[in-house]
């Protein structure tokens, strides 16, 4: 059994033997290979012609360097159910999406269980920062000039008029 869906329902069915086996109960879907492209190649078809698009995409963007993930989004009274409904396991990896959104009527529960990877910043790719770096990084904060950070409304201000406070007190300024 494929992907399909039902037109009358607007219900898009994923069967467990469509996606990848991890281990045990662990299934892994990709949310553009295995799911968008089949659910974009069955409404480019003469059944699917006809009817509302089922998904928006956003693709890869990058940004100063950085890759940032795909969007995908079940839109338009769609909805998507797992089967079969017994006990399992799918992880949505390659995007960021609404899949397993049930409050809004997405995804429809059943004994399924759905891990989304979702994430502010899931980035495709990301250039390791070093031990170096790390302390490059310490270092400036470490050893800069106390006026660096002396911008009113600062902590760094407060420390310092904190510090100026002690100091008089021991009689040090």
């Amino acid at each position: 059994m494929a992907i399909s869906i039902d037109y009358s329902t607007l219900v898009i069915s994923v069967p467990q033997a469509d996606l990848t086996l991890v281990s045990g109960t662990l299934y892994e879907m990709n949310t553009e290979t295995d799911f968008r492209q089949v659910v974009n190649a069955l409404q480019d078809n003469e059944e699917g012609m006809p009817f509302d698009t089922a998904i928006r995409h956003n693709t890869e963007v990058t940004v100063a360097g950085t890759t940032f993930a795909r969007t995908i989004e079940v839109i338009n009274g769609y909805s998507i159910t797992f089967t079969p409904d017994t006990q399992w396991t799918v992880r949505f990896v390659g995007s960021n999406n609404n899949l397993f959104d049930v409050e809004n009527g997405i995804l429809n529960q059943n004994q399924v269980q759905v891990i989304s990877t979702n994430s502010g910043g899931l980035i495709l790719n990301q250039a390791a920062i070093s031990a170096g770096d790390i302390t490059a990084i310490a270092a400036g904060v470490w050893n800069a000039l106390t006026t660096t950070y002396s911008a009113a409304g600062s902590f760094g201000q407060q420390v310092g008029k904190r510090l100026l406070t002690v100091a008089k007190f021991l009689g040090l300024k």
